[in-house]
């Protein structure tokens, strides 16, 4: 019998974006005890523990992957629908409790302005996370829009990389710039190994990157701005 041998790419990735989240919330999440910072509210606890999760199970499911564990991966996965679920849910009402809270984000963008953008962020993670379940059974589509959904929950990640390192004139670029790096690294492995590139990643890869100017110029539209002072007023 002829053994499978599978991409590392899946893992590579998993790890880097795993990588940057760590960095990008040690200060403000994971090492806030040691900054001269408030304590974080119950919700964003909630919400930083599930993301967390999240993010280590991205990692380890694509070990298993790689290692050839389909069947854990697999059962893990029920475990991760319902975790993919809790996140949307509490990330939902993380964002429209955020838009109360006073001040501008990095992008120069008041609470209710802003707060299209993680709702935009944490409806692709769903959507992404969502069909690669339902469609768990091909595999091809399914890894490919589980990693997407990573992607597109990256922009608070990216905001404190911009904060970090005082980039807030230039956050609507860094944004695109690290989505556009990210796609094109899935652009490429698959074009080394198959060489073709899946619609998943051409399609959904063009979509995500274009989705990020097009919810900047949402933000100060007269359409928007009712609706980002009634999401702010519920918090």
């Amino acid at each position: 019998m002829v053994a499978i041998v599978r991409s590392r790419f899946y893992s590579h990735i998993a790890l880097a974006l795993a990588a940057l989240i760590v960095v990008a919330f040690a200060r403000t999440y994971y090492l806030r005890f040691m900054a001269d910072l408030p304590p974080l509210s119950t919700l964003m606890q909630v919400h930083g523990l599930l993301f967390t999760a999240w993010v280590v199970l991205f990692v380890v499911q694509t070990r298993l992957v790689a290692a050839h564990r389909v069947d854990l991966h697999m059962k893990l996965g029920v475990a991760g629908a319902f975790l993919a679920a809790a996140i949307v849910a509490v990330g939902v009402v993380t964002a429209i409790n955020a838009a109360a809270i006073p001040g501008l984000r990095p992008s120069g963008r008041t609470g209710p302005q802003f707060v299209i953008i993680p709702l935009t962020s944490i409806l692709i993670f769903g959507g992404c996370v969502f069909a690669g379940i339902a469609l768990r059974r091909r595999a091809g589509i399914h890894k490919r829009l589980m990693l997407l959904g990573m992607v597109g929950a990256l922009g608070p990640a990216v905001a404190r990389v911009v904060i970090l390192f005082h980039l807030r004139e230039y956050a609507t670029y860094v944004q695109l710039a690290a989505v556009a790096v990210l796609i094109a690294w899935c652009l490429i492995a698959d074009w080394r190994k198959h060489h073709i590139v899946h619609p998943v990643f051409a399609i959904g890869g063009v979509l995500l990157l274009l989705s990020w100017p097009m919810r900047m110029a949402l933000t100060t539209s007269p359409s928007w701005e009712p609706i980002g002072r009634w999401l702010a007023s519920l918090a």
